[in-house]
């Protein structure tokens, strides 16, 4: 499971997804809408913080 992380006005968006692809574009659409400090971690553990630039 992949978790995604960031912060809005409201305050904490957290967010599971099953696949990288999924989680990547999630994370994407968070930053486009506005979310700051966004992230994704992986099963290991490992944190992903620049998918932006990253190919689905």
């Amino acid at each position: 499971m992949f978790e995604i992380s960031g912060f809005d006005t409201a305050g904490i968006v957290s967010l599971k997804r099953l696949s990288l692809t999924a989680a990547l574009k999630k994370a994407r659409e968070l930053v486009e809408d506005g979310c700051w400090d966004v992230q994704i971690v992986d099963p290991t553990g490992r944190v992903h913080t620049s998918f932006e630039e990253q190919a689905a």
